[in-house]
C-alpha cells in the first residue's frame, strides 16, 4: 500500500521531469525560431549580394553613369568599387535591420560552359566562352563588422549566435539572341561593321582626323567614333550598305516595316538559327524618311538602337544573324541616293539590349547584367 510520503515523493519526481522536459521543448521550439530567423537573414543576405554584384557588372564596360567611358574593358576597377560600394550603400541592402558593413568583391572571368567552373581569378586569358564577371560574398557570422545572426529562445540551449553568408556572381556577355521589341529593322553587312570596329579592343574605331570619308557628306571629328552613312545595297557596295528587314516576315511592304522602325521584332532571334530575317527588295525611300523623324535629329525614339548583322544582303529572302550590333543613329536622308547617318557604340547606357541574353559575337550591344551564382 502507498502511503502518503511515496505520493508526495513520486509527485516531485514527476515535477522535476515536466521541468526539465519544458526546458528541452523551450529549446527546441526556440531553435524552429531562430531557424526561420536565420533564413530569412540569409535571403535578405542573398539579395544583398546579388544585387551588388550586378551593379559592379554593369560597370565592367564603358557606360556613362559609372564614369568611365573613355575605360578599356573590362574595367576591372570601376566595377570592384561599384560592387563594393552598392554592397555596404547606407541606402539599400539591409540584413535583419542593419546595413551591410563588410564584403568581399572578386572579378575574373566566368566559364559559361562549367569546365572549368567557378570564378577564374586575374590575370586570366579568356577564351570565347568566358565572361567578364564580377562576385560578392558577405559574410554574416561573426568574423567581421556585420555581427552575426542572434539567437531568442535557443539561448537555453547554449547557442548564442548562428552564421551564414551568401555569395552572387554577375556576368556581362554580348547578346545570342534578342527578344521582342529588342531590334531595329536594318540588316547590316558585316564587313561594313568591320570597317569601323576594332575586334582588338571590342570598341568603335576611332577618327584619327576631321577629314570627310570617301563617299560621304559628313566631317568626322578627331578622337570620335567614325561616322558613317549605310545606304541601300542598290545604290551603295557591300561594304557600305544595309538593307531594310521585316525579321520573321516575309513581307516586301514598306508599311509594314515602317512599323517596326519603333516597335521592333515581334519574336526572337538567335545568332546563327534558321531562316534568319528576312530581307526586303528596293531602297523604300519611305524608311529614310521615317528613320529621319526618329533618329537624334528627330523625335529621338530610334537614336540608338540594336541592329541585325548578316554576312550577305541578298534580297527577297531569309538570311541568318551572325551578330548584333548597337548604332547611335544620328538622321537620314531619302533620294537618289538615300542613308542612314551612324555612329557605332557600345556605351552601355546606350547599349544595353532589352530582352537580349546568351552569349555570341557583338559589335557594342550587351545583355544586361545577369546573374549566374
Amino acid at each position: 500500500m502507498r502511503t502518503n510520503g511515496t505520493r508526495r515523493k513520486q509527485k516531485g519526481a514527476v515535477a522535476i521531469t515536466v521541468a526539465l522536459c519544458m526546458v528541452v521543448l523551450l529549446g527546441f521550439a526556440g531553435l524552429a525560431i531562430d531557424i526561420g530567423n536565420l533564413l530569412v537573414a540569409r535571403n535578405q543576405l542573398q539579395n544583398a549580394a546579388d544585387a551588388a554584384a550586378m551593379a559592379g557588372a554593369g560597370c565592367l564596360i564603358r557606360r556613362t553613369e559609372c564614369s568611365n567611358t573613355t575605360a578599356t574593358q573590362p574595367d576591372w576597377t570601376t566595377a570592384t568599387a561599384r560592387a563594393s560600394a552598392f554592397s555596404t550603400s547606407t541606402s539599400t541592402n539591409k540584413v535583419q535591420g542593419a546595413y551591410v558593413n563588410v564584403s568581399t568583391v572578386s572579378t575574373g572571368y566566368w566559364n559559361v560552359t562549367g569546365t572549368p567552373s567557378g570564378l577564374e581569378a586575374l590575370p586570366f586569358t579568356p577564351t570565347a566562352n568566358d565572361l567578364p564577371a564580377v562576385q560578392v560574398t558577405i559574410h554574416k557570422d561573426g568574423t567581421n563588422a556585420n555581427g552575426a545572426v542572434p539567437t531568442f529562445l535557443s539561448k537555453v540551449l547554449g547557442v548564442q549566435i548562428l552564421k551564414t553568408s551568401a555569395v552572387a556572381t554577375a556576368v556581362l556577355s554580348q547578346p545570342g539572341s534578342v527578344g521582342p521589341g529588342g531590334l531595329f529593322p536594318l540588316a547590316m553587312s558585316k564587313c561594313l561593321y568591320d570597317n569601323y570596329w576594332d575586334q582588338s579592343t571590342n570598341s568603335p574605331k576611332l577618327s584619327p582626323n576631321n577629314n570627310i570619308l570617301p563617299g560621304t557628306t559628313v566631317a568626322q571629328q578627331t578622337g570620335q567614333p567614325y561616322f558613317f552613312q549605310i545606304g541601300s545595297s542598290y545604290h551603295y557596295g557591300a561594304c557600305d550598305s544595309g538593307q531594310w528587314t521585316t525579321f520573321d516576315q516575309d513581307n516586301n511592304s514598306a508599311s509594314y516595316a515602317r512599323s517596326l522602325l519603333t516597335g521592333g521584332n515581334t519574336t526572337t532571334f538567335v545568332i546563327g538559327a534558321s531562316p534568319g530575317t528576312w530581307i526586303q527588295t528596293g531602297t523604300e525611300n519611305t524608311l529614310f524618311n521615317g528613320t529621319a523623324a526618329c533618329s537624334a535629329a528627330g523625335n529621338g525614339q530610334c537614336e540608338w538602337v540594336t541592329a541585325p548583322v548578316v554576312n550577305t544582303l541578298s534580297t527577297n529572302g531569309f538570311q541568318p544573324v551572325v551578330a548584333f550590333a548597337c548604332l547611335h543613329i544620328l538622321n537620314a536622308k531619302n533620294g537618289s541616293f538615300p542613308y542612314v547617318l551612324v555612329q557605332m557604340s557600345n556605351d552601355m547606357s546606350h547599349c544595353e539590349t532589352p530582352n537580349s541574353g546568351g552569349f555570341g559575337s557583338g559589335y557594342g550591344s550587351y545583355t544586361p547584367p545577369r546573374l549566374v551564382q
